[in-house]
Protein backbone atom coordinates (compact mmCIF):
# COMPACT_ATOMS: atom_id res chain seq x y z
CA UNK A 1 0.00 0.00 0.00
CA UNK A 2 1.55 3.38 -1.29
CA UNK A 3 1.29 6.33 1.00
CA UNK A 4 -1.68 7.89 -1.07
CA UNK A 5 -3.86 5.07 -0.87
CA UNK A 6 -3.18 4.85 3.19
CA UNK A 7 -4.41 8.58 2.96
CA UNK A 8 -7.28 7.71 1.18
CA UNK A 9 -8.49 4.98 3.29
CA UNK A 10 -7.39 6.98 6.43
CA UNK A 11 -10.37 9.12 5.08
CA UNK A 12 -13.08 7.48 4.00
CA UNK A 13 -12.99 5.65 7.23
CA UNK A 14 -12.94 9.37 9.08
CA UNK A 15 -15.76 9.80 6.75
CA UNK A 16 -17.93 6.56 7.93
CA UNK A 17 -17.38 6.99 11.23
CA UNK A 18 -18.73 10.62 11.46
CA UNK A 19 -21.92 9.47 9.03
CA UNK A 20 -22.52 7.18 11.74
CA UNK A 21 -22.13 9.44 14.69
CA UNK A 22 -24.05 11.77 13.48
CA UNK A 23 -27.08 9.30 12.99
CA UNK A 24 -27.06 8.00 16.21
CA UNK A 25 -24.90 5.11 16.11
CA UNK A 26 -23.20 4.18 19.81
CA UNK A 27 -19.45 4.73 19.86
CA UNK A 28 -18.30 1.02 20.39
CA UNK A 29 -20.19 0.08 17.05
CA UNK A 30 -18.31 3.37 15.39
CA UNK A 31 -15.10 2.17 16.25
CA UNK A 32 -15.48 -1.55 14.98
CA UNK A 33 -16.83 -0.04 11.66
CA UNK A 34 -13.51 1.63 11.33
CA UNK A 35 -11.14 -1.23 12.15
CA UNK A 36 -13.22 -3.39 9.76
CA UNK A 37 -12.85 -1.06 6.80
CA UNK A 38 -9.27 -0.03 7.51
CA UNK A 39 -8.13 -3.91 7.70
CA UNK A 40 -9.67 -4.78 4.98
CA UNK A 41 -8.05 -2.43 2.86
CA UNK A 42 -4.64 -3.89 3.77
CA UNK A 43 -3.84 -1.83 6.78
CA UNK A 44 -1.70 -3.92 9.55
CA UNK A 45 -3.03 -2.01 12.37
CA UNK A 46 -5.97 0.30 12.97
CA UNK A 47 -6.44 2.16 16.10
CA UNK A 48 -9.81 3.99 16.23
CA UNK A 49 -11.10 6.07 19.35
CA UNK A 50 -14.49 7.81 19.14
CA UNK A 51 -16.39 10.43 21.49
CA UNK A 52 -19.87 11.98 20.75
CA UNK A 53 -17.70 15.13 19.50
CA UNK A 54 -14.69 13.52 17.75
CA UNK A 55 -12.94 10.72 16.55
CA UNK A 56 -9.20 10.27 16.90
CA UNK A 57 -7.82 6.84 13.78
CA UNK A 58 -4.67 5.78 13.87
CA UNK A 59 -3.79 3.37 10.55
CA UNK A 60 -0.41 1.80 9.24
CA UNK A 61 1.08 -0.78 7.03
CA UNK A 62 4.39 -2.14 6.91
CA UNK A 63 6.53 1.06 5.99
CA UNK A 64 4.37 3.89 7.72
CA UNK A 65 2.03 5.05 10.25
CA UNK A 66 -0.68 7.88 9.51
CA UNK A 67 -2.85 9.95 12.64
CA UNK A 68 -5.65 11.59 11.97
CA UNK A 69 -8.60 13.24 14.28
CA UNK A 70 -12.06 14.59 12.80
CA UNK A 71 -14.57 17.04 15.49
CA UNK A 72 -17.56 16.06 14.90
CA UNK A 73 -20.09 19.37 15.06
CA UNK A 74 -23.48 20.39 14.67
CA UNK A 75 -26.81 18.81 16.06
CA UNK A 76 -27.16 14.55 16.00
CA UNK A 77 -30.00 13.74 14.06
CA UNK A 78 -31.42 10.09 14.59
CA UNK A 79 -31.48 7.87 11.20
CA UNK A 80 -30.30 4.41 12.41
CA UNK A 81 -31.14 3.03 8.62
CA UNK A 82 -27.77 5.16 8.00
CA UNK A 83 -26.06 3.61 10.44
CA UNK A 84 -26.99 0.22 8.93
CA UNK A 85 -26.38 1.38 6.05
CA UNK A 86 -22.86 2.24 6.66
CA UNK A 87 -22.57 -1.06 9.21
CA UNK A 88 -23.21 -3.05 5.74
CA UNK A 89 -21.32 -1.83 3.78
CA UNK A 90 -18.10 -2.07 6.42
CA UNK A 91 -19.13 -5.96 5.97
CA UNK A 92 -18.71 -6.10 1.88
CA UNK A 93 -15.43 -4.06 2.24
CA UNK A 94 -14.46 -7.35 4.60
CA UNK A 95 -16.08 -9.24 2.28
CA UNK A 96 -13.90 -8.18 -0.68
CA UNK A 97 -16.44 -6.63 -2.77
CA UNK A 98 -16.12 -3.12 -2.44
CA UNK A 99 -13.19 -1.49 -3.75
CA UNK A 100 -11.93 2.20 -2.45
CA UNK A 101 -13.62 3.71 -5.08
CA UNK A 102 -17.02 2.51 -4.37
CA UNK A 103 -16.33 2.64 -0.88
CA UNK A 104 -16.41 6.37 -1.67
CA UNK A 105 -19.34 6.76 -4.12
CA UNK A 106 -21.65 4.44 -1.03
CA UNK A 107 -20.69 6.86 1.50
CA UNK A 108 -21.45 10.10 -0.30
CA UNK A 109 -24.58 8.21 -1.42
CA UNK A 110 -25.73 7.63 2.47
CA UNK A 111 -24.84 10.98 3.80
CA UNK A 112 -26.92 12.67 1.22
CA UNK A 113 -29.92 10.39 1.60
CA UNK A 114 -32.96 11.68 2.73
CA UNK A 115 -34.65 10.84 5.47
CA UNK A 116 -36.92 7.35 4.48
CA UNK A 117 -39.88 8.50 5.69
CA UNK A 118 -41.51 12.14 4.28
CA UNK A 119 -42.07 14.82 7.10
CA UNK A 120 -44.89 14.50 7.07
CA UNK A 121 -44.90 10.87 7.80
CA UNK A 122 -42.68 12.07 10.77
CA UNK A 123 -45.10 13.94 12.18
CA UNK A 124 -47.66 11.88 12.19
CA UNK A 125 -45.74 8.92 13.88
CA UNK A 126 -45.04 11.33 16.56
CA UNK A 127 -48.82 12.49 16.70
CA UNK A 128 -49.84 8.55 17.07
CA UNK A 129 -47.10 7.56 19.50
CA UNK A 130 -47.96 10.83 21.99
CA UNK A 131 -51.35 9.59 21.88
CA UNK A 132 -50.97 5.99 23.03
CA UNK A 133 -48.65 7.12 25.46
CA UNK A 134 -51.11 9.87 26.91
CA UNK A 135 -53.30 6.29 27.29
CA UNK A 136 -50.83 4.42 29.02
CA UNK A 137 -50.74 7.18 31.66
CA UNK A 138 -54.15 7.00 32.85
CA UNK A 139 -55.89 9.06 29.90
CA UNK A 140 -58.90 8.12 27.58
CA UNK A 141 -59.91 9.19 24.24
CA UNK A 142 -59.83 13.07 25.03
CA UNK A 143 -56.31 12.54 26.24
CA UNK A 144 -55.72 10.79 23.20
CA UNK A 145 -56.32 13.11 20.97
CA UNK A 146 -54.90 16.04 22.69
CA UNK A 147 -51.95 14.67 23.56
CA UNK A 148 -51.58 14.02 19.36
CA UNK A 149 -52.01 17.28 18.34
CA UNK A 150 -49.89 17.89 21.27
CA UNK A 151 -46.88 15.87 20.31
CA UNK A 152 -47.72 16.93 16.84
CA UNK A 153 -47.00 20.59 17.47
CA UNK A 154 -43.70 19.67 19.62
CA UNK A 155 -42.28 17.54 16.95
CA UNK A 156 -43.07 20.15 14.28
CA UNK A 157 -41.63 22.71 16.56
CA UNK A 158 -38.45 21.06 17.40
CA UNK A 159 -38.01 20.24 13.31
CA UNK A 160 -38.74 24.07 12.82
CA UNK A 161 -36.36 25.29 14.84
CA UNK A 162 -33.49 23.88 13.94
CA UNK A 163 -29.70 24.44 14.43
CA UNK A 164 -30.41 27.81 15.28
CA UNK A 165 -30.65 27.08 18.89
CA UNK A 166 -28.37 25.20 20.95
CA UNK A 167 -29.83 21.59 21.62
CA UNK A 168 -30.90 22.50 25.56
CA UNK A 169 -32.76 26.22 24.20
CA UNK A 170 -34.17 24.25 21.25
CA UNK A 171 -35.68 21.10 23.59
CA UNK A 172 -37.20 23.64 25.85
CA UNK A 173 -38.79 25.64 23.33
CA UNK A 174 -40.52 22.75 21.96
CA UNK A 175 -41.36 21.39 25.13
CA UNK A 176 -42.81 24.66 26.35
CA UNK A 177 -45.22 24.72 23.09
CA UNK A 178 -46.49 21.26 23.97
CA UNK A 179 -47.02 21.58 27.17
CA UNK A 180 -48.77 25.30 26.78
CA UNK A 181 -51.42 23.25 24.26
CA UNK A 182 -52.10 20.50 26.85
CA UNK A 183 -52.57 22.68 29.10
CA UNK A 184 -55.01 24.86 27.18
CA UNK A 185 -56.79 21.65 26.21
CA UNK A 186 -57.23 20.54 29.54
CA UNK A 187 -58.80 24.05 30.65
CA UNK A 188 -61.09 24.27 27.62
CA UNK A 189 -62.32 20.61 28.52
CA UNK A 190 -61.04 19.34 25.76
CA UNK A 191 -59.24 16.96 28.09
CA UNK A 192 -59.58 16.15 31.76
CA UNK A 193 -56.23 14.36 32.65
CA UNK A 194 -53.59 17.32 32.83
CA UNK A 195 -50.94 14.64 33.24
CA UNK A 196 -51.45 12.55 30.68
CA UNK A 197 -51.70 15.29 28.58
CA UNK A 198 -48.50 16.69 28.89
CA UNK A 199 -46.91 13.37 29.21
CA UNK A 200 -48.01 12.60 25.65
CA UNK A 201 -47.12 16.55 24.28
CA UNK A 202 -43.49 15.82 25.23
CA UNK A 203 -42.74 12.42 24.58
CA UNK A 204 -41.13 12.90 20.70
CA UNK A 205 -38.38 14.81 22.80
CA UNK A 206 -37.65 12.33 25.57
CA UNK A 207 -34.26 11.55 24.62
CA UNK A 208 -34.45 7.72 24.06
CA UNK A 209 -31.77 6.55 22.23
CA UNK A 210 -28.98 8.38 23.89
CA UNK A 211 -30.19 6.67 27.00
CA UNK A 212 -29.73 3.41 25.55
CA UNK A 213 -26.60 4.35 23.67
CA UNK A 214 -25.42 5.89 26.93
CA UNK A 215 -26.13 2.06 28.57
CA UNK A 216 -24.51 0.07 25.43
CA UNK A 217 -21.66 2.30 25.78
CA UNK A 218 -21.18 1.86 29.21
CA UNK A 219 -21.53 -1.89 29.28
CA UNK A 220 -19.01 -2.02 26.07
CA UNK A 221 -16.15 0.09 28.69
CA UNK A 222 -16.49 3.11 26.71
CA UNK A 223 -16.81 5.33 29.72
CA UNK A 224 -15.76 8.63 28.09
CA UNK A 225 -18.71 8.09 25.75
CA UNK A 226 -21.22 6.70 27.76
CA UNK A 227 -21.05 9.33 30.76
CA UNK A 228 -20.78 12.10 28.15
CA UNK A 229 -24.42 10.34 26.36
CA UNK A 230 -25.49 10.13 29.94
CA UNK A 231 -24.66 14.00 30.23
CA UNK A 232 -26.71 15.01 27.46
CA UNK A 233 -29.62 12.85 28.11
CA UNK A 234 -29.96 14.03 31.34
CA UNK A 235 -29.74 17.93 30.00
CA UNK A 236 -32.97 17.44 27.40
CA UNK A 237 -35.06 15.67 30.20
CA UNK A 238 -33.92 18.70 32.36
CA UNK A 239 -34.76 20.99 29.43
CA UNK A 240 -37.84 19.05 29.29
CA UNK A 241 -38.59 19.42 32.76
CA UNK A 242 -38.02 23.37 32.84
CA UNK A 243 -40.46 23.67 30.45
CA UNK A 244 -43.45 21.55 31.77
CA UNK A 245 -42.50 23.23 35.50
CA UNK A 246 -42.80 26.60 33.68
CA UNK A 247 -45.90 26.41 32.23
CA UNK A 248 -47.49 24.31 35.58
CA UNK A 249 -46.23 27.37 37.72
CA UNK A 250 -47.79 29.70 35.20
CA UNK A 251 -51.22 27.57 35.17
CA UNK A 252 -51.44 26.81 38.68
CA UNK A 253 -51.14 30.56 39.49
CA UNK A 254 -53.30 32.33 36.65
CA UNK A 255 -55.46 29.70 35.43
CA UNK A 256 -57.88 26.90 37.27
CA UNK A 257 -57.19 23.68 35.82
CA UNK A 258 -59.84 21.10 35.84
Amino acid sequence: MNESSLEQVLELCLRAGSVMLKNGAETSRVEETIVRIGQSFGCRTVHSFATPTGLFVSMADSEREKTRMLRITGTSTINLSKVHEVNDLSRRCASGTVTLADLAVELNRIDRVPYTYRLRYQHLAAAVSSGAFAVLFGGSLPEFLVGAVCGWLSNSAWGMIGDRMPTFLRTFFAALVGVVMAVIGVKYSFATHTEAAILGAVIPLVPGVAVTNSVRDLMAGELLSGVARAADAALTAFAIAVAVALVLTVALRGVVIQ
